[in-house]
């Protein structure tokens, strides 16, 4: 398995994908209450990343209690529309935080983008 090089290459990703589920226009449709429970999630667990879906490669496993987990590939990227929801918000995760006291982020590296990013 194939492992991310760096906290700079998780967060590499500046722009939203073009059907990014963060995104005002063009989103990717998600079934009802997803992307709410997402954007729960990320607010309310702060050592949760959540991966551009295009760079979630990895494999889904079923556990011993037979529901299922992700184990990543080591190619995902963070999804810099979260990122860019993230940071509206006033709410980065540890990593993003890790990643601009390390210098391998910035708070402003997703300003460019946070009109085209849902509130």
């Amino acid at each position: 398995m194939k492992q991310v090089q760096s906290i700079r290459d998780y967060f590499k990703l500046k722009k939203p994908c073009a059907n990014c589920p963060f995104l005002l226009k063009g989103a990717i449709e998600l079934r009802d209450g997803r992307l709410q429970g997402i954007i729960e999630d990320l607010l309310s667990n702060d050592h949760h990343p959540f991966p551009c879906h295009k760079t979630a490669t990895g494999e889904e496993l079923e556990t011993e209690d037979g529901d299922y987990t992700y184990a990543p590939s080591g190619e995902e990227r963070m999804c810099a529309g979260a990122s860019a929801l993230l940071m509206k918000r006033g709410a980065p995760t540890v990593g993003m935080r890790m990643a601009f006291h390390f210098g391998d982020a910035s708070p402003d590296d997703w300003d460019d983008i946070k009109p085209l990013i849902i509130d």
